[in-house]
């Protein structure tokens, strides 16, 4: 991965764990649009600290150029954040880090590579940056990240835990 485009729900649920230090070495840069800035300076939670360190540092804001038609049909839907994130990753030709459905199916229409939460779990994991991804789910969960069962499920038969 060289260039990724994030949403805000991965960087959020990577700071409710103290893993946003993970982006910097799995890329060569992490963007996001101001839309999703706005969004993580509206937190308040113990996370805060994590996002502003990392929008001090490796996180890099990038304005939005204009949208093309094809990018404006499939996000319309979506909230604001998703829509800059996936319409800058369309832009750049980077992947999108989305966990949300509705947006990972906009980027999938766009045929924008993407990945999330758990796909950058996984990675760091094969990687050699963490040792086990399930406990990290588990504990974002516990914070009130939401994954389903089944993805839960599906993140420890592909991380062999």
């Amino acid at each position: 991965m060289k260039y990724l485009v994030c949403d805000t729900g991965p960087l959020i649920a990577l700071a409710k764990v103290g893993q946003l230090a993970l982006l910097p070495k799995m890329c060569e840069k992490v963007y996001i649009p101001p839309a999703v800035q706005r969004e993580l300076l509206r937190k308040s939670g113990p996370e805060i600290v994590w996002l502003e360190a990392a929008l001090g540092t490796f996180i890099e804001i990038v304005p939005l150029p204009p949208s093309p038609p094809e990018v404006e049909v499939v996000t319309w839907q979506l909230d604001c954040g998703e829509q800059q994130a996936i319409a800058l990753a369309y832009h750049l030709q980077a992947m999108v880090v989305i966990d949300e459905r509705l947006g990972r199916n906009a980027a999938r229409q766009l045929a924008l590579l993407m990945t999330g939460s758990v796909g950058l779990l996984l990675r760091a994991k094969e990687c050699g940056l963490i040792t086990k991804v399930v406990p990290l789910l588990k504990n974002m969960r516990r914070q009130g990240y939401w994954f389903s069962d089944e993805l839960l499920a599906l993140a420890a038969r592909l991380s062999g835990e």
